[in-house]
């Protein structure tokens, strides 16, 4: 039986409301603001149902509140507390500056009362109606040339709006690492929700040095201002070039920090801000925020505008010197196969060409390119189409191998479960809450250096025999545990055992150790990209990453495939080939119904047809009790009619008999989406599991023969003149979409590949 749901306190929000704020005094008292520390003594000094009132107005949306929107019956009147928090300092009457935030929030009825006190003030009629929408009236109010602070407080309702909002928010980042003040997680905790106490209990500050903590502010803050200031941009195009200078200063102002996390966060605020530039034209501010970012990818876009500005200028120079100081001492793998690419591809002439100065073909592909050229190709049944990675686990498995999904999880579970304890449990593990599950250290890069003997002893171990056992330790001491790192699932130690297992070995060290000293030392860099597939067989592994037709490398997913190959994994890149089957089991499907939607509608006929090779091998045909009325006109269309169905089985009778019939094969329909929707939601409703590959033969009759006047199943059979007796009964149609099946597969074996 389930628990029953927790029910909170009255005072609930209070109470974590002032559990946020002891808790930043007691980790951040030296790096408090005076405008901070002054708030903190400020609210301290309240009494309860001031404190109460505030904190529920800091929970809402908006800053701006009339005092009838306040009544709450644990607080009780509301203007003497109006008044003491106006006089703290809390909130205050409404400002030129809040007129945004209250036509935001201004009911319908309010905004014509407001209208009607404009009228007054004006000499001529204002054409608006009370009928009219409140976006119509709204946009007449704000076109009237009148004092709205001034009509607003005649009002009967009294507004003021929130007040120190900056200090609470540097507050609320002290305690969560971000701007957004938001204390559901509290009540989420509360509900027993949101799990905490699974790590460590123990917490050092987020920050020690005051500078640090306000640059990091200041980024924090700057993420949400970047977005809001690409829609600004977007409305006012022409104030890009005036908006973008005001932020080129603003960066200037941010500092180089030593923290390498704030680092990265300044870098991809200017990157962001580049990007915007780029998009507006706007090519030397462009550049001028990449410099400031100094990172990869800013340093791709910098090498990129540096050749657009050479293609013009007749001169590359820079655009070659700054590809050879990425070459020299780049910042991270892509970034030196961008450069390597880029450079090959516009500098470096291929030695037998060089005399004529062309070019040779290989030069002028990229690296990646040239890596997805020579991966070799696999076929798969094109029934996979838009399921590649599907259809190559399935291409695998028939051979005999073990095929797991994979990709970034995979590792990201080994590297967290093998180091769990520096992550989330040692003292000095950088969590800085308990609602934290990814430490602060991995994003800054700092774990390795901080843990750096703890990770070069426990990287020894995975080359000892006791591997396997410390592994299945760790996932029996913290399977379940909620993390940022990495998701749980059931076969997940299936995939890692025999990881650690079979891992290849270099120089009698394990093949996994260079893996998980790059994501130690660089997280953000060496956390994705990792091949999609592994496959184990006959005790040796291979991981795949696979591309479709049409795929494309990605260059961190060249550089994971790189790294593995180097520590001596079998990593590659496997092509799909899209092929028919000629031996393919089919089962050609056709429902009759009450009506059209298969969420509302039922099922009166199924008629199947199982076939293989072109010949039949099975049919299944019935009535079905769709325990509602058949519309009379549907009776028409089908001939079923409510006395037939009377005593017909209802679908769950036959749900288990037509699963089995259906098994194995591929779902075939005339308008496939239709019939498949009906069976699926008929499943859904005995709590049946149904998911099968489908073919349409309404689209594939066009993709295969184009040109017809109709395309519907009757106007098919009499064009192509195949029998179709008994039109809109199942069993009939299905039988003659067997016809429109075996032409179709006629042409789609005559072509090899798509």
């Amino acid at each position: 039986m389930a628990d029953p749901r927790k029910e909170l306190d009255s005072g609930y929000y209070l109470q974590h409301f002032n559990e946020l704020l002891q808790f930043v005094a007691l980790h951040y008292q030296g790096v408090l603001t005076e405008e901070s520390q002054a708030y903190l003594a400020d609210f301290t000094a309240l009494d309860r149902p001031c404190q109460q009132l505030l904190v529920r107005m800091l929970n809402r949306k908006g800053t701006v509140f009339a005092d009838v929107e306040l009544a709450y019956t644990e607080i009780g009147a509301v203007q003497p507390l109006l008044q003491l928090l106006e006089q703290a300092g809390f909130i205050a009457p409404l400002r030129t500056a809040d007129l945004a935030d209250f036509w935001l929030r201004v009911t319908k009825d309010t905004l014509w009362q407001l209208l009607q006190l404009a009228q007054a003030e004006l000499p001529a009629a204002i054409a608006v109606k009370k009928s009219q929408t409140k976006p119509l009236l709204l946009g007449a109010a704000l076109r009237l040339p009148v004092d709205w602070l001034a009509l607003i407080a005649k009002l009967p309702q009294h507004y003021v709006s929130l007040q120190r909002l900056d200090a609470l928010h540097y507050l609320y980042f002290l305690y969560f690492g971000r701007v957004e003040p938001n204390l559901s997680l509290f009540t989420l905790r509360d509900l027993g929700i949101r799990q905490t106490g699974q790590f460590k209990q123990q917490f050092t500050p987020r920050f020690t040095e005051p500078a640090q903590a306000l640059l990091a502010y200041q980024l924090a803050k700057a993420k949400p201002a970047i977005i809001e200031l690409g829609k600004a941009l977007k409305k006012q195009p022409d104030n890009a070039e005036s908006l973008l200078s005001q932020w080129l200063t603003e960066v200037a102002k941010w500092p180089l920090p030593a923290d390498n996390a704030l680092l990265l966060k300044r870098s991809e605020r200017s990157y962001q801000l580049g990007k915007l530039a780029e998009q507006y034209q706007l090519t030397d501010f462009a550049i001028a925020f990449y410099q400031q970012s100094n990172a990869f990818p800013a340093s791709e876009r910098l090498v990129r505008l540096y050749a657009q500005q050479g293609r013009a200028s007749g001169d590359q120079t820079q655009c070659r010197q700054y590809l050879q100081q990425l070459l020299a001492d780049p910042s991270c793998d892509e970034e030196w196969l961008f450069a390597d690419d880029f450079y090959r591809r516009k500098f470096a002439d291929d030695s037998s060409d060089a005399k004529s100065g062309v070019k040779s073909a290989a030069r002028r592909r990229s690296q990646l390119t040239q890596l997805l050229h020579e991966a070799p190709q696999v076929g798969v049944d094109e029934l996979y189409l838009g399921k590649a990675e599907q259809g190559l686990m399935a291409h695998y498995t028939a051979q005999g191998y073990r095929v797991f999904h994979a990709e970034n999880n995979l590792w990201l579970a080994l590297f967290a479960l093998w180091f769990w304890h520096e992550l989330f449990e040692h003292h000095d593990s950088t969590l800085h809450n308990p609602f934290e599950r990814q430490p602060r250290n991995l994003a800054s890069g700092d774990f390795y250096q901080q843990f750096k003997n703890e990770i070069e002893q426990k990287l020894t171990q995975l080359a000892t025999p006791s591997a396997i056992s410390t592994l299945l330790s760790a996932l029996t001491a913290h399977y379940g545990k909620a993390n940022n790192l990495f998701f749980w699932h059931v076969d997940l130690a299936e995939q890692l055992l025999p990881l650690v297992q079979y891992a290849p070995r270099v120089n009698s060290e394990s093949g996994l150790v260079p893996i998980l000293r790059a994501m130690a030392q660089d997280f953000n860099r060496h956390s994705s990209g990792y091949p999609d597939l592994m496959l184990i067989k006959d005790q040796q592994l291979q991981f795949i990453e696979v591309k479709a037709p049409g795929d494309k490398i990605q260059r961190h997913q060249l550089a994971r495939l790189l790294a593995l190959q180097n520590a001596g994994f079998n990593a590659r890149i496997e092509k799909l080939q899209w092929i028919v089957d000629p031996n393919r089991l089919y089962v050609v499907l056709d429902v009759e119904t009450t009506g059209g939607k298969a969420g509302t509608d039922r099922i009166t006929e199924i008629g199947a047809v199982k076939v293989q090779g072109g010949e039949v091998l099975d049919t299944f045909n019935t009535l079905i009790n769709p325990e509602r009325p058949i519309p009379s006109f549907i009776s028409r269309l089908t001939g079923i009619s409510n006395t037939m169905v009377v005593d017909a089985p209802k679908f769950a009778d036959i749900a288990t008999q037509l699963a089995e019939f259906l098994q194995g094969a591929v779902f075939v329909a005339h308008n496939a989406k239709f019939d498949y929707g009906f069976i699926r939601a008929e499943f859904s409703r005995c709590d049946i599991p149904f998911d099968m590959p489908q073919l349409c033969t309404v689209v594939n009759m066009r993709r295969y023969y184009p040109g017809l006047a109709s395309y519907s199943l009757g106007k098919l059979c009499e064009a192509l003149e195949i029998k179709l007796t008994n039109h809109h009964r199942a069993l009939a149609d299905a039988t003659a979409t067997v016809e429109l099946l075996k032409l179709i597969n006629a042409k789609r074996c005559a072509i090899v590949t798509i």
